[in-house]
């Protein structure tokens, strides 16, 4: 009898060591109804070739959520069809918006798990369990305005809405549409880090696309336009130059444009370092 404890006990510990999952989300605290990623890293440690989804396979990665008292609330597959070959001892990454299946909306604290099915074995492999919670803040700017035509629900009266949510180590500035007559929260997203160093410049423009300008951190400016629909059509960025600092400007016909300080690209590879040494032989003293 001891015998064969021991070897079930043993076969549940192979079991559980055939895949390592761990996964990550990039904060703990979210404003209710944003976007959530999760980033889940799969290591394979069955000594051969894994071979997860395909055609006519269930599919291989899903998601549970469930307050912290457990009760789950909502569940998410994410499609199996793609083959995917994990090597021995490889590990793969892949980032999946969890709340695509469910957003909770209510105040308060939740959990998620990642769990990877291996058809050959028919077995789940479950990652940490991640706690995280939802919560709100008040605007700090709101503004009504009518859709205009060419976009969804055109002519009906939604608001605009800008929050400023202070996290445990970080401050962000949040965009929220809602529906101006119901109240209903319509989108939320994050525009970015926020440093109230100077206070955001924000306006509608004869388009009614809200355009924002906000300090993300010291002597660099994010320039947000947002389309009537909700939709973030541009995000760019800017340098304060000395005492030559970014400033938006509306125009009398109600265009707005940036004036001041220099654009920058964040993904633009870094300037090339000087040579040492000093000029070289072809290389012109500054001014000649």
């Amino acid at each position: 009898m001891r015998l064969i404890l021991c070897l079930f006990l043993l076969s549940s510990v192979l079991a559980q060591a055939q895949f390592d999952v761990s996964m990550k989300l990039p904060r703990s605290n979210f404003m209710a109804l944003e976007s959530i990623d999760a980033s889940v890293v799969i290591t394979n440690r069955t000594g051969g070739v894994a071979v997860m989804g395909g055609p006519g396979r269930a599919n291989w990665l899903s998601f549970e959520m469930t307050t912290t008292e457990g009760v789950a609330i909502a569940a998410m597959d994410v499609s199996g069809a793609d083959i995917v070959q994990i090597q021995p001892g490889d590990s793969i990454q892949r980032r999946v918006t969890v709340t695509d299946a469910y957003a909770p909306a209510e105040i308060g604290n939740y959990a998620i798990t990642a769990r990877v099915f291996h058809s050959p074995s028919g077995e789940y492999y479950a990652s940490n369990r991640t706690r995280f919670s939802i919560v709100d803040a008040k605007p700090m700017w709101e503004q009504s305005y009518g859709v205009p035509a060419g976009y969804k629900d055109t002519g009906k009266q939604r608001k605009y809405s800008l929050s400023i949510f202070r996290d445990v180590s970080s401050t962000s500035l949040y965009f929220r549409l809602l529906d101006d007559r119901s109240g209903e929260r319509l989108r939320t997203f994050r525009l970015g880090p926020l440093s109230m160093i100077h206070d955001p410049q924000i306006a509608i423009d004869s388009k009614n696309f809200l355009q924002v300008l906000f300090m993300a951190q010291p002597q660099l400016f994010a320039h947000a336009v947002v389309a009537p629909d909700g939709v973030l059509k541009k995000l760019s960025y800017y340098k304060q130059i000395d005492s030559n600092r970014p400033m938006m400007v509306q125009g009398t016909k109600g265009q707005v444009e940036i004036q001041g300080g220099e654009y920058f690209n964040p993904a633009a590879p870094p300037p090339p370092k000087p040579k040492a040494g000093g000029r070289g032989v072809g290389e012109k003293p500054p001014g000649l």
